[in-house]
């Protein structure tokens, strides 16, 4: 057991539960099959970091989740494979299972833990490595998505902070601000990340699609999903954001 852990914050690809606002666009699923893509080259680039890996589950989402957990975690096995450690997202909202996920790893004797989400299939290995060693001398870590949000979270054990997670509209555009306002207060010495894409819309996947094509995430099986939608895909361009453009340019 390392003293390192990543907690992969999954949904089950089920058409019609996952990526919503894509499938409202491109039908539920070339969505769902999409998410599927996202997950997997995720999981590609996390087995290269350096630190225990554990697939947290959205138990709701997934076929036979009426039936119990230990069939939902079944599901998320069959799908991914026997050689991961699946573990139940427990909690009413995602404050919560970010929170209950971390206390868990933590009270497991993890000394260096963040969470991670699976929305953003372009997100190298290398930063999730670094997230981690952060660790060592800093007390926490977060990575700002371009929607306001935030795509991974991350303590030191003896830093951890449960009050960070209280209280946030989590689909609301200030979920990023509203935990920084906590973590300072809380007098944590916070790294910050790179601010990346969130895939949730039409929009973002037209970003993540442009943004890519020089870059080796162009050889991932969510690039070559996203080929095949190329004509959808296109009707939503439109004048790239400063950080995209240059992406997009090699600059």
């Amino acid at each position: 057991m390392s003293d390192t852990c990543v907690l992969f914050f999954v949904k089950y690809p089920e058409p019609g539960a996952v990526k919503t606002r894509l499938a409202s666009v491109m039908g539920a699923e070339p969505a769902a099959a999409m998410y599927r893509h996202f997950v997997q080259d995720m999981l590609g680039e996390l087995a290269q970091v350096k630190a225990d890996l554990r697939i947290c589950c959205d138990v709701e989402s997934a076929p036979g989740g009426s039936g119990g957990v230990d069939a939902a975690l079944a599901a998320y096995k069959a799908w991914l494979g026997p050689r991961h450690s699946y573990r139940p997202q427990l909690g009413g909202d995602l404050g919560a299972r970010m929170r209950t996920a971390l206390a868990d790893a933590y009270a497991e004797g993890y000394e260096r833990v963040v969470v991670l989400g699976s929305d953003i299939p372009d997100f190298p290995h290398e930063l999730v490595q670094k997230a981690l060693d952060d660790l060592d001398l800093h007390d926490a870590v977060i990575g700002p998505a371009f929607d306001g949000g935030y795509y991974l979270i991350g303590f030191r054990r003896d830093r951890f902070r449960p009050g960070v997670f209280d209280s946030i509209a989590w689909s609301g555009t200030a979920v990023y601000a509203a935990t920084m306002e906590r973590m300072e207060a809380a007098r944590l010495d916070v790294v910050r990340l790179p601010e990346w894409n969130d895939v949730d819309t039409m929009w973002d996947l037209n970003v993540l699609y442009r943004t890519n094509r020089n870059s080796s995430f162009r050889k991932s099986a969510s690039y070559a999903a996203m080929r095949e939608h190329d004509a959808l895909i296109r009707q939503y361009d439109m004048e790239l954001p400063v950080w995209a453009r240059e992406t997009e340019t090699g600059k």
